[in-house]
């Protein structure tokens, strides 16, 4: 439900920055693809791979930020293929919850309507 509201408010926000609408739109995508359990860890690191390339790609105002949580991303994907996060104990699911939702408050963050509020204060 949280990553459906950040979502929305980020693509509302960039809807007139075509980088940023599109970086917000591969987020979401990584975000709500649905991944099958036969290599689970690997495909989720491939993808958020692909999301970091493309966010690098893109050079929008949260790429850099959005890049650099893909590579913790990709590793906590690691960590959770090697130390088997499964478990719905394990910490694996806590913090890519708290990177997912950090890619989507970057590009709300770094929209350029809430950018411009912030250096008329």
């Amino acid at each position: 439900m949280m990553y459906a509201a950040l979502l929305t408010a980020a693509l509302a926000l960039n809807w007139n920055q075509p980088r940023m609408l599109l970086l917000s739109l591969l987020i979401g995508v990584g975000v709500f693809a649905p991944v099958q359990a036969d290599y689970f860890y690997l495909i989720c690191a491939f993808g958020e791979s692909i999301i970091g390339l493309l966010a690098y790609c893109l050079a929008a105002p949260a790429s850099r930020f959005v890049c650099r949580v893909s590579i913790l991303l990709v590793a906590f994907h690691g960590l959770g293929w090697w130390l088997d996060g499964y478990p719905p104990s394990s910490p694996y699911h806590l913090m890519v919850k708290i990177c997912e939702h950090a890619e989507l408050l970057a590009c709300i963050l770094l929209s350029r309507p809430i950018t411009k509020m912030v250096t008329y204060v």
